[in-house]
This record gives structure tokens, sequence and C-alpha cells, in this order.
């Protein structure tokens, strides 16, 4: 029987032990979920790390032409396979066993939402726990957070094809900020909910994309701000402030106001079973 949902993860020259623990949560799903890998060029190819088998898909892009450009050659393929569901994920990241028969589960009872997605367990490089980043509230609260930064994390986010096929896929204009401008794009045009359960362990890395290319992501994120800009809350100036005041303020010391928030903001939510997948 097809799987109706199919883990979409762009790799760079990934690290093989990061690559096998990221893929055996993915394997290990309650839910069997086929795994789209896009390789971007990579030094190694993806491939020769992989054992073959069954739900497992390498793509390769002859050159290293960014994650932009891997993850819209992921979806493509992926639509054009007849999935349903979306489910992004990162190499070095962990899902939870239940993530996929909870999210697939709740878009089939809501079919008016297009992207879905959950809290996640934000880890440091020794996979000891930060803090907890979500979005309780519904669409209201989802709202609000965006006009500050993004409302949950991209590896949780878990969307349908017949949306992407109406919305479009991700935008190459706003580098290192296309998961934010592809949440409010859903957000302004379609539906968007998150999940209070914990079903991602996101890992907090000074090597990863994000971290290295931090001034071009919150450049990016301040067009995004402006491009979406709702001029008659006050709110959305407060989120373009913010940005710049963070394009100011060192990335350590925006690093610990980060994690004061989410402790603030998330706590509540609860904590996953860390025998699921360690």
């Amino acid at each position: 029987m097809k799987r109706r949902t199919a883990f979409l993860m762009p790799a760079y020259n990934p690290n093989r032990e990061d690559l096998a623990r990221t893929l055996d949560s993915l394997l290990a799903q309650s839910e069997c979920a086929d795994i789209v890998i896009v390789d971007d060029g990579s030094r190694v190819p993806v491939s020769g790390m992989l054992t073959p088998q069954a739900g497992v898909i390498a793509l390769r892009l002859d050159r290293n032409q960014g994650i932009t450009a891997a993850l819209n050659h992921g979806l493509e393929y992926i639509v054009n396979h007849g999935y349903e569901f979306v489910a992004r994920m990162d190499c070095g990241d962990l899902c939870l066993r239940d993530r996929i028969e909870k999210q697939q589960a709740h878009m089939d009872a809501h079919p008016d939402i297009d992207l879905l997605g959950a809290f996640a367990d934000i880890v440091d490089e020794q996979g000891q726990h930060l803090f907890f980043e979500g979005t309780s509230g519904g669409r209201a609260a989802i709202g609000r957070k965006l006009r500050d930064n993004a409302a949950f994390k991209h590896p949780t986010f878990f969307f349908r094809t017949s949306s992407v096929r109406r919305l479009g896929g991700y935008s190459p204009d706003y580098r290192h900020a296309e998961d934010y401008e592809f949440m409010w794009r859903f957000y302004k045009e379609g539906g968007i909910a998150c999940l209070d359960d914990v079903l991602v362990i996101y890992e907090k890395n000074s090597a990863s994309i994000s971290s290295k290319n931090r001034t071009a992501q919150l450049r990016s994120r301040l067009r995004i701000q402006l491009k979406y800009l709702e001029p008659m809350r006050l709110s959305a100036y407060a989120g373009l402030a913010r940005t710049l005041v963070t394009l100011l303020v060192p990335a350590q010391l925006w690093s610990r106001l980060s994690r004061l928030y989410w402790d603030r903001a998330a706590g509540r939510a609860a904590a996953p079973d860390a025998r699921l997948i360690r």
C-alpha cells in the first residue's frame, strides 16, 4: 500500500552519524512514511552513506545550489509521485515515534488546515534540553507570533501537497529565511495550526545554516516582515523593531535572551519520552 506522507530532508555534506540517527528516528515511526533525501551536491554523495532499503529515496543535484533549490527539487518529486502530505526534516534532528501518526490524524480531522506545526524540544550539541518552542492558542496566536518571528520550528512542518499546488513552494527570494516566508504565506492565504505535542527534538548547533548566516537571515526576515506588514497592528512594528535590535545584539547574548523567552512562553509543553528515540 502506498504511503500517504513523505519526509522531505535536504542534506549537504552531512555528518554520517547525524544522518544515521535522524534516519533511525524516521524509520521508527508508528505510522510509516517514505523518506526523500535531497543531496545538494555534497562532496561525497549521500547515497553512498545509505543502506539501500524500501521507502528511502535519495535524489541528487549535480552541484550545490542552496537549501531552497534542494527543498523545491524534493517537493517537485513528492508532489509528482502522488503523496498526500509532506513532513519537513533536517539532518541531525530527531522525530518522536508518533509524529506522523499525530500530524496525519490532525490533518484528516481538519481538512481546512494547510500547514501544521508542533512543539520542538530544543537541545544543545550534547543533547541536553534547553527549552521548548512552539505556539499554543490557534491561528490568532500564530499570527501574533509571526509578526515577531517563526511560530514553530521548520522541522515540525507538515503540509498538504494540494496546498503546494495552490500556494507554491519555497521562495528563492529570501535567503536563509525561506521557511519563515513559507509559514507567513500559508498563514495569509491558507489554514495553519500548531499541535501542543512535542514531536521533534531540534539540535541548536553553532555550525547550522542559521547560525553561520545569521546576518543574512535577519535581513531576509526584515524583508518578509515588510512584505506581510499589517499596518494597523502595533505588534507588526514591534516585530520589525525586534529584528532590527537582533541585528545589533551579539549572537550569544541574543541566544540567552531567546532561551528566557521560550522558557516562559512554552514551558507548559509536555516533555517527550526520551526512551522512544534515544
